[in-house]
């Protein structure tokens, strides 16, 4: 009787303790209690694709145009354009925007990565050429960042963030001579040179190689969440980026989000705008978009999560003989819109986090609200809308297939979509010209308060031996700390293969191709697992911890990976 009743009591100790552990990893993950249901159902994970093959009419057109299913007249769409301060009916831009694909083709070969996922296609992941004997991570070098307070004066930014991809540059001789780089920097051939803005408030500059300090870092002190961009001809030194959160002044007073330009010849900020802007339909001005530069027309397009998309002519001047460099902002042009029924600072919010892509004179960006929608950059005026309902915070990806072009969106689910907060995220493929769907692979996921479910990674299209797959990362799924790794068919938007991942990702995917001829991919993800996936089964070939979460996406050149966390350390990797 006796051995009886310690073995309940046993029971009774042992089911007490597993009750505590997973009430701790709640407190710990998820901040609430209420989340006990999520840890123990799943939910079904990969849904049917929806398909409607007729969406694919007039695909192969170069003048975007929409139909009467995304005409934003006929939705309702109320739009505004600003035109240096003053609000006008209608807007034609002097000096023509026209990322032709000989354009975007030369920006895309620019030397590095001159901003997030490459190029304006947000279609390059990787650059460089990379050879594989090992298939081997090895970590080489580590570098300390830091933290900075948030607004809420109590909680703090640390390390690099979502989306927080870095940059790589190749400077010429000419210029590393006129910049405040070190004397080793400057006298080091081939350098490759990170250019990181962090949470921390800083903009480190570090060697890709050895992870030494090729300048003084730039103290900004607001945090930098999403990732910046360089000038995209390669050679001009500029640096553009944006805060994405406000920060608390010196006697207590809100400072507001905005965007800069630096000269990276001596570090000195050039130019600051977008903030506490009147034109905004929303307050909050986070500026989380990779911005796009126009060389052409030396024109910035910056969008903001305050629901503006910022257009400024920036009147370059840069010697590379001297290093004189400057510029002299003219031609400020905004973009804004409003669906009455639709938006509101109480509800569905206006703005964009994702970074946008663009072709010929158009750009296509999704936003809080779950609006998808092309813009003619030269009117400043809205050409067609599709409304999917969900947060868009995947950038699009624009592709040129066989003659038609396309868009590939992804959204998460918004938290408190139902009681248990489980509902549908998707990953679509649109016609880039009419702004139809062609095909929608829905997944199932978890969204609890602050770690939102569905697709926050942007994809990445394959090519060569996978050139008809697109890849993607969908998190919590089917548990709520789980994700997948899935690669779809880019015609029919069904998986061709899916990996189970133990904990998801926020961040992006990098795709490469071997030397040797074979198709890589690398995944970081939320437990500090670094993956390194065959991209054309979806078999892990191997990993590597970091101790702490990657939720910014990496930057591979060559063999050299750069990878951040949030546990304030930079990362340099080898792939063997």
């Amino acid at each position: 009787m006796i051995k009886k009743r310690n073995i309940i009591i046993a029971a009774l100790i042992v089911a007490v303790l597993i009750i505590l552990f997973i009430g701790f990893k709640l407190l710990v993950k998820v901040g609430n209690p209420k989340y006990f249901y999520n840890y123990l159902h799943n939910t079904k994970g990969s849904l049917q694709t929806e398909t409607t093959k007729s969406n694919m009419t007039r695909a192969d057109d170069t003048k975007a145009k929409p139909t009467e299913n995304t005409d934003p007249d006929l939705k309702g769409v109320i739009q505004k354009i600003e035109v240096d301060g003053q609000e006008v009916d209608s807007y034609e831009r002097k000096d023509r925007i026209e990322f032709t694909d000989e354009v975007l083709k030369s920006i895309s070969e620019a030397p590095g990565l001159i901003t997030f996922r490459g190029n304006y296609s947000r279609s390059k992941s990787s650059a460089g050429t990379t050879q594989v004997t090992k298939e081997k991570f090895t970590q080489k070098w580590s570098y300390n960042t830091g933290k900075i307070l948030k607004s809420n004066g109590v909680d703090y930014w640390s390390g690099n963030g979502w989306t927080g991809q870095p940059l790589i540059a190749k400077w010429s001789g000419k210029t590393r001579a006129n910049m405040n780089m070190t004397d080793a920097a400057k006298a080091k051939e081939g350098l490759i040179e990170v250019i990181y803005p962090g949470m921390d408030g800083s903009i480190h500059f570090l060697d890709a190689e050895t992870g030494e300090e090729t300048r003084p870092a730039i103290h900004v002190g607001m945090t930098f969440k999403g990732t910046a961009s360089l000038y995209p001809d390669g050679k001009t030194p500029l640096l553009f980026c944006g805060s994405g959160d406000a920060q608390t002044g010196p006697f207590g007073e809100n400072v507001s989000q905005r965007f800069y330009i630096y000269s990276l010849i001596d570090g000195s900020l050039l130019y600051e705008g977008g903030f506490n802007d009147e034109f905004a339909p929303r307050i909050w001005h986070a500026y989380d978009s990779s911005p796009i530069i126009d060389p052409n027309s030396d024109t910035l397009i910056y969008p903001g999560e305050n629901g503006v998309i910022y257009t400024l002519k920036l009147n370059t001047i840069y010697d590379e003989e001297t290093g004189k460099l400057s510029i002299s902002p003219s031609d400020s042009v905004k973009f804004s819109f409003d669906i009455p029924e639709k938006y509101s600072e109480g509800g569905t919010l206006w703005g964009s986090e994702c970074s946008a892509s663009v072709w010929n004179g158009y750009l296509f960006i999704g936003d809080n609200g779950g609006s998808v929608y092309c813009l003619d950059l030269n009117t400043m005026k809205m050409v067609w809308i599709n409304d999917i309902s969900e947060d868009i915070n995947s950038s699009l990806i624009f592709e040129t297939d066989g003659g038609n072009h396309y868009l590939y969106v992804a959204t998460t689910l918004k938290y408190g979509y139902n009681s248990h907060n489980m509902g549908t995220a998707a990953i679509y493929k649109f016609n880039a010209i009419t702004g139809e769907i062609i095909w929608k692979k829905p997944y199932e996921v978890h969204t609890v308060k602050g770690y939102a479910g569905g697709v926050l990674s942007t994809g990445v299209p394959g090519t060569g031996q996978v050139s008809d797959y697109i890849f993607y990362s969908v998190s919590k799924t089917p548990e709520l700390e789980g994700g997948y790794i899935v690669a779809l068919d880019k015609a029919t938007g069904n998986e061709v293969w899916q990996t189970h991942v133990d904990m998801y990702s926020w961040s992006s995917t990098i795709f490469f191709t071997s030397e040797e001829g074979k198709s890589y991919l690398i995944q970081g993800c939320q437990n500090g697992d670094l993956l390194l996936i065959d991209a054309k089964t979806g078999n892990i070939i191997d990993k590597l911890n970091f101790g702490s979460g990657i939720e910014a996406t990496p930057a591979l050149y060559g063999n050299h990976l750069i990878l951040a966390t949030r546990s304030e350390k930079i990362f340099g990797v080898r792939i063997e």
